[in-house]
């Protein structure tokens, strides 16, 4: 080891190894160097740069004779089962792994997890077919569910393995019907459309589907919720699902544009199934809206990604995470006192009710919502106390007669 001061600094060089340390500790490389601009250019917090150098600063220190520029991906994933192995916390773990990721993937375009010519195929497959891009990572997990339980690559696989899978998910693990019919549906699009193989073979069949009703929230519920959501655009969010009956993801995506004021609608875009549809917005809702945009004033989001701290949200083009806005809804249910178990969908399911409840339409509960068939909008008839009262009245009426034959 070599080492030389000048000008309060201190250079140790390891074979092609070379690192420069100041008086205080801190690192000088020149992956280092363009790892922390890279992380200023995207937009990361001074917290999270110094975490995630940190990170990267002890990968570096374990490289023997390398720089972080010259290390593989292997080596990366190798350092990081090391940590696993020596007991490392989650939060360690987890954030060495976002550190290292992030460089290799945006400061020296690698990839850090290389797709196979098999998945690649499936998922071009899955663009040719235009499923949605939540769609098509549910069915890669699917398929690399199947892998790795039998430990051989999906297309290696008999029919009687795949039927073997499926008893191991249903009767073993006793998953939900939702989260084995999700498995099923990429599995079988896998064998169909990338391998070109005869699914009817396997005899796996569709899980029934089950019939249970929602919980539905009362108004003073909804408002007793709503009421204790800390942050105003959230409050904004979780308002406008209310108020216009949206899906969780519709509503995190909603441009300033899509906004009449004048017609009093609301253009909600890439919905389930990917339709376009309006919705009456409610006025009294308007100021809140407001004031949220005033809280970042995006020019694109209505709900930005603000990051830690709430200063991106001028100037990102991100919309907020979904998970941001169900941890607020969580937190403002805890302590609303609502006893019921509800999630922000919720909301949606309160607002077909609540309308059916003042006597709108049916058919028009349907558009709004976004429903293909009546039948899926028509189970919010079960959920209404007032239409139960009637229709059992006309019921008593009807049948009248019948008790004067005691």
């Amino acid at each position: 080891m070599v080492c030389a001061r000048y000008c309060g600094t201190r250079s140790i060089t390891m074979g092609k190894k070379s690192i420069t340390k100041t008086k205080r500790g801190q690192r000088h490389s020149a992956a280092r160097g363009r790892f922390k601009e890279r992380m200023a250019a995207v937009g990361f917090v001074v917290a999270t740069q110094i975490a995630y150098l940190r990170a990267f600063d002890r990968f570096e220190d374990r490289l023997d004779c390398k720089t972080a520029t010259e290390a593989t991906v292997k080596e990366a994933r190798s350092y990081l089962s090391e940590l696993k192995q020596q007991g490392a916390s989650k939060t360690n773990y987890s954030l060495a792994a976002a550190a290292l990721r992030f460089f290799f993937e945006e400061v020296r375009g690698l990839d850090w997890k290389p797709v196979s010519a098999l998945r690649l195929r499936m998922i071009e497959d899955m663009r040719l077919h235009r499923f949605a891009t939540k769609t098509q990572a549910s069915y890669v997990r699917a398929v690399e569910g199947l892998a790795r339980y039998f430990k051989r690559s999906p297309d290696q696989l008999s029919e009687q393995d795949i039927r073997k899978y499926f008893v191991h998910l249903t009767c073993e693990r006793k998953l939900a019907r939702a989260t084995v019919t999700i498995a099923l549906c990429g599995i079988k699009f896998f064998y169909e459309k990338t391998l070109r193989r005869d699914w009817s073979l396997t005899g796996v069949p569709t899980p029934k589907r089950e019939k249970k009703l929602p919980v539905v929230l009362t108004r003073a519920q909804v408002m007793a919720i709503l009421s204790r959501v800390r942050e105003v655009r959230h409050r904004g969010c979780l308002g406008l699902i209310y108020a216009c009956g949206l899906r969780l993801g519709e509503a995190c995506r909603i441009q300033v544009t899509d906004i009449d004021r004048v017609r009093g609608l609301l253009h909600v875009r890439g919905g389930k199934g990917a339709k376009d549809r309006y919705v009456p917005l409610p006025e009294p809702i308007l100021p809140l809206l407001e004031a949220c945009w005033r809280s970042h004033c995006n020019q694109r989001w209505l709900f930005p990604w603000v990051g830690r701290g709430g200063r991106q949200g001028r100037i990102t083009d991100r919309h907020v995470p979904l998970s941001t806005v169900q941890q607020a809804f969580r937190r403002a249910y805890a302590e609303s006192g609502v006893t019921k178990k509800v999630s922000v969908h919720s909301l949606r399911h309160a607002y077909a009710t609540h309308l059916l409840e003042a006597h709108v339409d049916l058919r028009q509960i349907q558009v709004w919502l976004g429903h293909n068939s009546p039948s899926v909008t028509a189970v919010y008839a079960h959920l209404t106390d007032r239409s139960t009262q009637v229709s059992a009245q006309v019921v008593h009426e009807l049948m009248a007669e019948v008790g004067k034959m005691a």
